[in-house]
């Protein structure tokens, strides 16, 4: 019996053994992943997983760092198995949620991350990953909510927020709900850490413009064009400053047209033209420009309008009817087209159909409604 008890001396010495290069090939994927090196971490836990089977940690290790390297399927492959043993622990369920983010399986996401709450309130990333869902949704209300909670678990901890996309986002949803000055804050912050993004630049451009902080938003827009001079959405901000703001349409048009140069298509900028060649008085040059607007997209309501309006003016009645219409059909509750549309109606002495305009302006309680009626009570 004795060679029984030496074989079992053995047996429990290499599984000593074996335990221990476990640990120590965990330990040195640790230290690779620490430093970047996800790909040579991953073949450290493995090995270690292979001296060790059912070791959680390595196991983990290796979903952490497919993660990395957005091998998004085989992290939710290789977290759900540690997840039968780590059935409490935050961290696994943060790396699944970011897996199943990534993998579009927003639901899943939601449902980790949550979890992640649960079982730690100021895990800060979680609030943070929550928001980003919610940002991408567009669901902007939400996302700030999100954003909120994770600074304040961040500010409990004594840290501070580095990263220019988080601030981004923030004032981007800012913007989105008219929150122009709060928008400004995050945005400047989006700068502190990154100083060539044009999107932020472009961002503050709209929430100045909105403010009618006018010199401030032109020098912001024309950032944007240091860091993209091909881009034209900065250009066609410029030309709405201009055009909404200062009411100088030569030099509004002045800017669409070099948006127009970059990219003759653009919807915006040859809606722009339009417009301004419309408060100029030029309807017929301002109707090539709206066809093309239209042309690039045939949902664009606004352009209808102002087309619409160019056929109006140079009394062309049947195309200004049926620009108004459509722009009417795509957009139910659009008032401009309906005022536009009984005066053409007046112009036609056609009262009945005039005062159906005026009856649907009342319905959507627009002020147009009441200049309407009097134009109306003054026909013979």
């Amino acid at each position: 019996m004795h060679w029984i008890k030496i074989f079992t001396i053995f047996i429990f010495t290499s599984a000593l053994v074996n335990a221990q290069d476990a640990t120590s090939l965990y330990n040195e994927g640790i230290k690779l992943k620490e430093v970047g090196k996800s790909s040579a971490a991953i073949d450290k836990f493995k090995k270690a997983v292979q001296l060790k089977p059912g070791f959680t940690e390595a196991l983990y290790g290796i979903g952490w760092c497919q993660n990395d390297l957005k091998d998004y399927s085989g992290a939710i492959e290789t977290l759900r198995k540690v997840r039968v043993e780590w059935s409490n622990i935050p961290k696994l369920f943060f790396e699944l949620g970011y897996a199943f983010e990534k993998t579009g399986l927003s639901d899943s996401a939601i449902h980790a991350y949550n979890k992640v709450i649960k079982l730690k309130p100021d895990y800060g990333l979680a609030y943070k990953q929550l928001g980003y869902i919610a940002y991408d949704k567009m669901e902007k209300e939400n996302a700030l909510m999100y954003f909120v909670k994770y600074e304040a678990a961040e500010e409990s901890k004594g840290k501070f927020i580095e990263n220019y996309l988080y601030w981004y986002r923030k004032g981007y949803c800012h913007n989105g709900l008219n929150q122009y000055e709060y928008a400004k804050n995050s945005l400047f912050k989006s700068l502190e850490y990154k100083q060539d993004y044009l999107n932020t630049y472009l961002e503050i451009g709209f929430a100045c413009s909105k403010l009618k902080q006018n010199d401030d938003a032109i020098t912001y827009f024309k950032k944007a064009i240091e860091v993209a001079p091909k881009s034209h959405i900065a250009y066609n901000g410029i030309g709405e400053v201009y055009r909404d703001n200062k009411k100088d349409m030569k030099e509004s048009m002045n800017w669409y047209n070099k948006a127009l140069e970059i990219n003759p298509d653009e919807r915006k900028a040859n809606y722009g033209v339009g417009y301004c060649l419309n408060s100029l008085a030029k309807y017929n040059e301002a109707i090539p420009y709206l066809k093309k607007a239209i042309q690039v997209d045939l949902n664009y309501v606004v352009a209808f309008v102002e087309l619409g309006y160019s056929y109006y003016k140079i009394e062309e009645d049947q195309l200004a009817e049926a620009s108004f219409k459509k722009a009417i059909d795509l957009n139910n509750k659009n008032e401009n087209s309906r005022y536009y549309l009984g005066l053409l109606f007046i112009r036609q002495n056609n009262k009945i159909k005039a005062q159906q305009m005026v009856n649907e302006l009342k319905v959507l309680n627009s002020k147009n409604a009441v200049s309407l009626q009097e134009k109306i009570d003054q026909m013979n």
